[in-house]
């Protein structure tokens, strides 16, 4: 596996991993695991794609399309299972439809772009001033994606200022860079260096009198007011099952792609309160679940 973050790791050891000794590939016996990331820096990645490549592995996760691309480049006849692909994979030419992918390349899409667009809206609802909205992006954000986001947001009337952070280090001149252009809300991007410190980019993002609507429960439960989006446990066994039958010898173009079924709305109202922020009706009436 590679990813651009330990939290990917930590997903797979939790649930992907457990599932995949429940289908009979038990590591230590039957299987073995090589788990590479780095901490939200995207430099190392392509030198870690081709360790994988040279150890000659039957499957390979590749958390994220820009990671995709590296194993494939490295490797063209390398079997990836995506966990998770956050651009569209058909439009990326990674695959050539999602019922068929047709390559050597499967796994689990993740709606990236949708699920920016509602936490774009969010973000204004908590924002109703009409101020710029920030949005955090990932070091692997490709440059379409950055232009899709921009349009979304322009297409809803919203001003929106876009930095990039990668490894924790970065992460307060990113903060400081969005506060100083006006920002009172910030979209968190989809991006496993970010959901692996959470609680970080949140204690952080408080001292600058900013709250975070962030993709997974667990940054709702480490500081971010808002998360939105699927649930990590199902996902992670889902990728479990489709690594499973790659290992069974099937070929990846012949596995359908899938799209979460469900998704979370988790508002932590403490959190809120501690930035001193006002929840509209409108946002706790959505809400799932809310941390007091």
């Amino acid at each position: 596996m590679l990813a651009p973050g330990r939290f990917s790791i930590d997903g797979v050891r939790r649930w992907t991993l457990p599932e995949l000794a429940r289908l009979g590939f038990i590591e230590g016996r039957n299987l073995e695991v090589l788990l590479r990331s780095t901490d939200g820096d995207a430099a190392p990645l392509s030198k870690l794609a081709a360790e994988l490549a040279a150890a000659r592995c039957d499957a390979a996760i590749a958390v994220a399309n820009p990671v995709a691309h590296l194993l494939r480049a490295a490797d063209p006849r390398l079997r990836v299972v995506m966990g998770f692909a956050g651009n569209d994979p058909v439009a990326d030419g990674l695959a050539e439809s999602l019922a068929r992918p047709g390559g050597m390349v499967t796994g689990i899409v993740m709606l990236g772009e949708e699920l920016d667009a509602k936490r774009l809206e969010f973000a204004r609802d908590l924002d109703p001033a009409g101020g710029p909205i920030g949005f955090l992006a990932g070091a692997t954000l490709t440059p379409d994606r950055v232009a899709r986001i921009h349009a979304e947001a322009a297409a809803n009337g919203i001003g929106l200022v876009l930095v990039r952070a990668g490894e924790p280090a970065s992460y307060p001149a990113a903060l400081g860079a969005l506060r100083a252009a006006g920002v009172r809300v910030i979209v968190v991007g989809s991006f496993p260096g970010f959901a692996g410190n959470a609680g970080l980019l949140a204690a952080q993002a408080a001292e600058h009198g900013l709250p975070l609507l962030c993709d997974w429960r667990h940054m709702a439960e480490a500081g971010c007011v808002v998360s939105y989006g699927a649930s990590n446990a199902e996902l992670r066994r889902r990728n479990a099952v489709q690594v499973a039958r790659v290992l069974r010898g099937e070929p990846p173009g012949t596995i359908p792609m899938e799209r979460p079924e469900r998704f979370e709305f988790i508002l932590n109202l403490r959190a809120a309160r501690a930035l001193g922020l006002a929840v509209p009706n409108a946002i706790l009436a959505r809400a799932d679940e809310v941390i007091e």
